[in-house]
């Protein structure tokens, strides 16, 4: 896994014995503005997020993560910031890289995380996830219902006055009335 600056967090696989361990993380200022420049947002307000860490077999590491976080996007509709509340749980399955099988990394499998050195990076780990509940086109409630036209007189006999367009199928209609009349001959 790959290092990142932004938000770190390391976890010792050690750490983790037969009972669960629960971590939590939570992103402070500087982390929070270096995420919201990095997903190119305007604002990460809050990062929080509890794990519960779950040693077995193999030195793999089973994590359920529960998310919460508010972030301001920009609605793609009518342009405005607004807030988006986060609360999301997922699973994670990390496994030590050199146990990880050349038929998995072809999977690609988002819930499965190789870690080296026997560290895991949950800072990291909770920014892309994330990245994934980020919606990729945010809009406002309300934005999905634009304000209606408002027309004053003299723009509504502009709008009258205009001649309708002629739909581009009538010419093939009468291009195919005019081969049907041309095989009738």
């Amino acid at each position: 896994m790959k290092a990142c600056c932004e938000f770190s967090r390391k976890v010792q696989i050690n750490q983790i014995q037969k009972k669960p361990l629960t971590v939590k993380i939570e992103a402070n200022e500087d982390e929070k503005q270096a995420l919201a420049k990095r997903f190119s947002i305007p604002e990460v307000q809050s990062l929080l997020c509890t794990y519960q860490l779950k040693y077995y077999h193999g030195r793999q590491v089973r994590a359920v993560g529960e998310m919460r976080a508010e972030v301001i996007q920009n609605c793609v509709i009518s342009l405005e910031d607004f807030l988006v509340k986060m609360n999301e749980s997922f699973e994670l399955h990390f496994i030590p890289s050199d146990k990880l099988s050349s038929e998995l990394e072809e999977i690609d499998d988002p819930d499965v995380i190789p870690y080296e050195n026997d560290v895991i990076d949950l800072g990291e780990v909770t920014a892309e996830q994330l990245a994934l509940f980020l919606d990729p086109y945010p809009h406002k409630t309300d934005a999905d219902q634009p304000n209606p036209l408002i027309l004053s007189e003299n723009e509504v006999e502009i709008v009258s006055n205009k001649e309708p367009k002629e739909n581009p199928f009538k010419v093939l209609e009468q291009l195919k009335i005019l081969n049907k009349d041309k095989k009738k001959s």
